[in-house]
């Protein structure tokens, strides 16, 4: 399967609380009579999380392909790409002297290391930066396996080995956002991977503080004062945070919290979110979903597979709340562009590419905000819970979703809308003709969208805007994605 992007108009995304239609908008001074059939209102007063972005996993083992300068400019770059905004990358255990690890990095198998950083920043990004294992020297094990665990004497010197990483970036020009401790510290493994408790990460931040100060980062643009801070981030369940997030002195230290979701998928992390006066942001890190062997492979970068990743940000962001959605991985067969296997073509992107750009480019840096609806669908008379929004923990389900979003400085509006089938291509919800509301003193300058469906992936549509300036309408059959953005 070979695709080729061509997005020539601005992507925005939009999140509207339970539900998530699939339309492209933009201004447009046709005539249109036809009667709406289903309204959504905009509450921006109503506001959720803050939404930092998404993106993918750059894999730094051998068995995974390379990522090239190029492959990241295509991922990244809002305008001739998909416009992602989060970039995950490892840090490798293999020596105690970041500089000896780094050298034999980049002159092996990930030449790109550093400038695939700088793209990202360049195009004002994030990039966190994840730990597998410490070296081994400092384990009970003594071997990078995930079956032993970081000695207590050894916390500082592997603190001071992560805050030389990002120092090391720096140097290099290529500052990182955020630093974890940990890839999944309560999943054993017999790759590289190494078990905490919750009593060691309370303990490992209790003894080592905010051990990246000192270490300038960079992320959505700008210089921060310091690399930001991550927990381990769970596998499963998040709860093996709890200790550490419930000592204020360590809570106080630990800036995210990454979490992946295999296995759990809702689980809105409420000790993490709730707390009165120091709310943590909360990145789902990694998740990958595939069809698990040779013959389903074949199944992953067709389009009627884009509805489990979509099903699986609007639970991340909708349901969880959580402020980031990371894919793992980025490059591969069953990510967001091919690899070369199981007829993908090396660099080019695939369909989730394009289902997670509508997130990327109309929901990033943005609040999630409420939305109302009545009316009915365009298959049925009424628009209930069971057409527009389900929580079940399912990325196979054919609800329609729709969600918004407003920006900080509330000039936009945006709205990312899908209907989705099951992956033959049955079923789904044809939500016809949509009447979307703003705000009263919100009017309508411009407006932009992006539409895609089967064999189609990115394109730019017109759209009505009301007579009013605070309204538009838009159309949404089944299996297609919709987003729109609204400016004053």
């Amino acid at each position: 399967m070979k695709m080729s992007i061509k997005l020539k108009c601005l992507i925005f995304t939009a999140v509207i609380t339970g539900l998530i239609f699939s339309t492209c908008v933009s201004m447009s001074s046709k005539t249109d009579t036809g009667e709406p059939n289903a309204f959504i209102t905009v509450d921006v007063n109503t506001k959720y999380q803050y939404v930092r972005g998404f993106g993918g996993m750059e894999v730094g083992w051998g068995n995974f392909p390379r990522t090239s300068a190029r492959d990241t400019e295509l991922l990244f770059n809002p305008d001739t790409g998909l416009g992602l905004n989060i970039l995950r990358i490892m840090i490798m255990p293999q020596n105690t002297d970041i500089n000896v690890t780094m050298k034999a990095l980049v002159s092996g198998d990930r030449p790109d290391y550093y400038e695939n950083v700088k793209i990202v920043n360049k195009y004002g990004g994030y990039v966190l930066a994840t730990p597998w294992s410490p070296p081994k020297d400092w384990k009970s094990n003594n071997d990078l396996n995930g079956s032993g665990r970081l000695n207590p004497k050894n916390y500082k010197d592997y603190a001071d080995y992560l805050k030389s990483f990002a120092a090391h970036m720096r140097e290099h020009g290529a500052p990182i956002y955020a630093i974890s401790i940990q890839n999944e510290p309560n999943y054993e493994v017999s790759y590289d991977g190494c078990l905490w408790s919750p009593v060691d990460m309370r303990n490992f931040f209790l003894q080592v503080g905010h051990f990246t100060d000192g270490v300038k980062g960079y992320g959505g643009g700008k210089e921060i004062p310091s690399v930001r801070t991550m927990n381990g981030e769970s596998a499963n369940n998040p709860n093996i945070n709890d200790v550490a997030l419930g000592n204020p002195e360590s809570r106080e230290v630990i800036d995210i919290i990454g979490r992946h979701t295999y296995g759990d998928r809702l689980n809105r992390y409420a000790i993490a979110l709730d707390h009165p006066t120091d709310p943590k942001e909360v990145w789902m890190t990694e998740h990958n979903i595939n069809s698990g062997n040779a013959v389903g492979y074949l199944n992953d970068s067709t389009w009627n597979f884009v509805w489990k990743i979509l099903n699986d940000i609007d639970l991340s962001i909708r349901i969880n709340n959580e402020s980031a959605f990371i894919w793992w991985a980025a490059k591969r067969f069953y990510g967001l562009m091919g690899d070369g296997q199981y007829d993908t073509e090396n660099g080019e992107l695939m369909p989730r590419g394009y289902a997670m750009s509508h997130y990327a480019k109309f929901a990033k840096e943005t609040y999630r905000c409420g939305i109302t609806a009545t009316g009915r669908s365009g298959d049925d008379t009424r628009l209930t819970s069971a057409y527009l929004n389900s929580n079940a923990d399912t990325v196979d389900g054919t609800t329609a979703r729709i969600t918004a979003f407003v920006s900080p400085d509330g000039n936009t509006i945006s709205l990312v809308m899908f209907t989705p089938t099951y992956f033959n291509g049955t079923d789904g919800i044809n939500m016809g003709r949509i009447k979307i509301q703003l705000p009263a003193d919100f009017k309508i300058g411009k407006a932009v969208a992006m539409r895609s469906k089967e064999n189609s992936y990115a394109k730019w549509e017109d759209v009505k805007i009301g007579d009013d300036k605070t309204s538009a309408i838009v159309n949404l059959p089944r299996g297609q994605i919709l987003s729109v953005k609204f400016t004053r």
